[in-house]
């Protein structure tokens, strides 16, 4: 019990002390000694929070460019349908010297040979043996020319995208077809959140509508689907800075992160210092600094001008009086919002002062009290004793108010301290006030964004949309929560 009081004053600058003596460790160091956490301390895992968003990034959909492209498909195949029919007939009439044929003409082994060279020698559209008898015969081809492109159309009125996406592109379980004019055209978010939204499921590959364009044709007429399906094009391209911006957005707040308590053991002695170990012991070291109190020289500065030896009863106030004097007053912080780390203080302070004072109270009854001893009389007459009796009630009573002081001069250190503490971290919750504002208007953006999105949607979509804004609503409403704490005065 003697020494309780040191070890409460002990406890109270433990703080510093490890701020000062942890070691920095790397990975793959070993512990030395039992690492022991005397705070409470959140460790963000960064490889955890990277795949947690990554999985959550994409469940929103990616964003992808839309542009019509079916008028360009049909004037190609149109000209080319026509461009090909002129040639097919400049060739037939120069092997048959005739622009028409009859149906023998057509069915004989040279007109398959004249088919056949053509389709080698223009392999960008071949023309099949029942098209070119059609023309033969003097026909346009009208019926299989729209035939043709209605077929070609109906696939390119699907979403068709690249074989090929940008590296770490990941399209997930959602897209969003933004419409546009031109490829480099500008948009906004505003816009871009106006775009359809379907399954990713029905986003076409260009090789897989291709392929399911050819798969109408029967085999004969392979070579010449082959030939139309070159004239499908992508219609949907990824637009990657636009689905990072709104990926980003939404899950920039997720974080995972491994909680300590005050007391739980980071590593034990021996253990090898893995990444999560290291990312523990160098948030522990970065906050023990910035809650750590600077060191006060004044009141050491005013007991090296003491006199050496002071009267006993004027100890502790000589002691007091400059450090009260001398050390610069710190000005209020404009809020106080760690009032119970005032409070531990305060309670430790009157902990120790009544622990003391319980000592000294112990220490006069047992001196004043009639001593019961077995041992031998002293070698001095009994009057002798009773003069040494207040003389040795005086020594203890001198040892106690030394060993008062100096705990009053630890307990005003430690009180300095804790003052200094608070105003730190109050001037650093303020540098946070201005993050925090811009953090509310993009709350605000986003909520007027939304609002504007669920007026333009169908009633599938009111409800989950209703509850997007719920949250970011409550999100706001905490942030202005905690922005709006009321001041604590300094007790």
């Amino acid at each position: 019990m003697k020494f309780l009081p040191v070890l409460c004053l002990y406890l109270l600058a433990s703080l510093s002390l490890q701020a000062r003596d942890l070691p920095a460790y790397r990975v793959g160091d070993v512990a030395d000694a039992d690492i022991i956490t005397p705070v409470a301390l959140d460790v963000v895992d960064t490889a955890a929070t990277t795949a947690l968003r990554s999985a959550r990034a994409k469940q929103y959909p990616a964003i992808f460019r839309s542009l019509a492209t079916t008028n360009d498909l049909s004037q190609a195949f149109l000209t080319a349908f026509a461009r090909s029919r002129t040639n097919f007939l400049a060739e037939m009439a120069t092997e048959f010297h005739a622009t028409t044929l009859d149906r023998s003409a057509v069915n004989s082994p040279d007109f398959d040979r004249l088919v056949t060279a053509f389709g080698v020698k223009h392999k960008d559209f071949p023309v099949p043996a029942f098209l070119a008898a059609e023309w033969a015969r003097g026909g346009n081809g009208q019926a299989i020319r729209e035939s043709s492109l209605a077929a070609l159309l109906r696939i390119a009125n699907r979403p068709i995208c690249p074989d090929v996406v940008p590296q770490g592109f990941v399209i997930g379980e959602t897209v969003r077809l933004v419409p546009v004019a031109a490829l480099d055209e500008k948009l906004s978010f505003e816009t871009v959140q106006l775009g359809q939204l379907l399954p990713a499921t029905g986003l076409t590959t260009l090789s897989n509508a291709q392929a399911l364009f050819r798969r109408d044709f029967p085999a004969g007429q392979q070579l010449f689907a082959r030939a139309l399906a070159a004239y499908l094009q992508p219609n949907c391209f990824p637009d990657v800075p636009f689905t990072q911006l709104t990926r980003g957005s939404a899950v920039y707040q997720l974080v995972v992160a491994d909680h300590f308590d005050a007391g739980d053991t980071i590593i034990r002695q021996g253990g090898t210092i893995d990444a999560g170990i290291a990312a523990a012991l160098a948030a522990l070291n970065d906050k023990l600094k910035s809650i750590s109190p600077p060191p006060v020289a004044a009141p050491v500065a005013v007991e090296k001008v003491q006199p050496a030896a002071p009267p006993p009863t004027a100890a502790p106030v000589m002691v007091s009086q400059p450090v009260a004097s001398r050390a610069p007053k710190p000005p209020l912080p404009p809020r106080l919002r760690h009032q119970g780390v005032i409070v531990a203080l305060a309670g430790a302070s009157v902990a120790a002062l009544a622990v003391a004072g319980w000592q000294f109270m112990r220490e006069r009854r047992r001196v004043r009290a009639p001593r019961e001893t077995a041992q031998a009389p002293l070698p001095f007459p009994d009057a002798a004793q009773a003069d040494l009796t207040p003389q040795v009630a005086q020594a203890v009573r001198e040892a106690v108010q030394q060993e008062l002081a100096s705990q009053r001069r630890e307990l005003l250190r430690a009180q300095q301290a804790a003052t200094d503490e608070i105003a730190a971290l109050v001037r650093r919750l303020d540098e946070l006030q201005v993050p925090m504002q811009q953090r509310l208007q993009t709350y605000e953006g986003r909520i007027q964004l939304l609002e504007k999105e669920l007026a333009l949607r169908n009633e599938e979509n009111r409800e989950l949309l209703q509850a997007k804004l719920e949250i970011v609503r409550r999100q706001l409403q905490t942030e202005q929560a905690a922005a709006l704490v009321p001041p604590i005065t300094a007790a």
